[in-house]
């Protein structure tokens, strides 16, 4: 059941000692980075509470029985799970309580206290527990409080900063560390999303540990607009109209919704920092004996990374997108023709 489990064994051991002990928590907040592997995890720990042959103490599955191939199909009727709606920013409080018309006669909470149709009790998936707004945490805090027996909520979050305190405070945190390299690699190598081993090794160090991010990076019109950039930096003038340019319809053809435009504008920016630490690596490699030779030089490539930050610190504060692109690389543009900050 585990044997393709990647990064949180200690995780999965943690989880085992609490429900041989019959100390197990009604909720979890399961946080950590998009990607590495929390949905797969909750769903895996459902099966094995499901599974028909297993002990819930034992956490494992035959992954033969009936709740298995359930679970496997996507159809256990006990298993309830809601996440964001694509293009919206927020999880909407009818996923929870139902709608205005029929507050609390349907929604999770509402079919969470219902009694199992198959199994001896009801798990519920909350992804995106990050993206609710106040409404949508009050309307879950009273299933929180007293959660129906036998029942167990998993909240899935990539930071506590966004999760309300009463929320925070009725739940079990457990935190989920980012994929090690090499396990994040044989599995872009293994889901054939890639091939190449020197691709492999570059999306691997971009990826953050996270499988999301490293499918995200291998879209190609994505990877086409890294290469452009890298060549655009590579110029002993950078042109920081044209450049722009270039970048904004890139995003349009990559389409989403506003916050998914800006989270390709970061990578936009990741991969200009991606440039300059690989020029200063070779610039400190130029001359071994003297690494203080090509010291303005060395000025400069700092002073441009840490442009990049300041312009990855403005997507973070919504700041227009082509306002900071076009800052970033007028910036960048004069950097190259040798102003460096005092």
């Amino acid at each position: 059941m585990w044997d393709d489990l990647r990064g949180h064994q200690r995780t999965l051991e943690l989880f085992r000692q609490a429900f041989r002990r019959e100390r197990s928590a009604h909720a979890y907040l399961l946080i950590g980075p998009e990607g590495i592997g929390k949905r797969t995890f909750a769903f895996k720990l459902s099966q094995c509470l499901f599974c028909e042959r297993t002990g819930s103490h034992e956490l494992d599955a035959c992954g033969e029985c009936h709740a298995c191939k359930q679970m496997q199909a996507g159809t256990h009727p006990d298993l309830l799970s809601i996440a964001r709606p694509d293009g919206k920013r927020e999880l909407p409080i009818e996923l929870i309580v139902g709608s205005s018309d029929r507050r609390g006669r349907e929604g999770l909470c509402h079919e969470l206290a219902m009694r199992p149709m198959s199994a001896d009790r009801r798990i519920a998936i909350i992804d995106d527990a990050q993206t609710m707004n106040a409404a949508s945490a009050n309307a879950l805090l009273k299933t929180l409080e007293e959660p129906p027996p036998g029942s167990i909520l998993f909240l899935l979050t990539p930071s506590v900063d966004a999760i309300l305190p009463t929320i925070r405070s009725r739940c079990q945190p457990v935190t989920f560390t980012p994929l090690p390299d090499e396990d994040l690699a044989e599995l872009i190598t293994s889901q054939g999303l890639s091939t190449d081993a020197e691709e492999v090794q570059q999306i691997t160090t971009l990826a953050g540990g996270s499988l999301v991010t490293a499918q995200q990076l291998l879209h190609p019109v994505l990877r086409e607009l890294r290469e452009r950039l890298f060549r655009a930096l590579g110029e002993r003038e950078l042109d920081p109209f044209a450049t722009t340019s270039q970048v904004l319809t890139t995003l349009d053809a990559l389409g989403g919704d506003p916050a998914t435009q800006r989270r390709h504008a970061g990578w936009i920016v990741r991969f200009c920092v991606e440039f300059f630490r690989n020029e200063l690596r070779s610039s400190q490699l130029s001359d071994p004996e003297d690494p203080l030779a090509e010291a303005p030089e060395l000025d400069r490539l700092a002073a441009q990374m840490e442009r990049c930050i300041d312009a990855e610190l403005q997507l973070q504060q919504s700041m227009p997108l082509p306002l900071c692109l076009e800052g970033l690389f007028d910036e960048l543009s004069r950097l190259r023709r040798g102003r460096v900050p005092a």
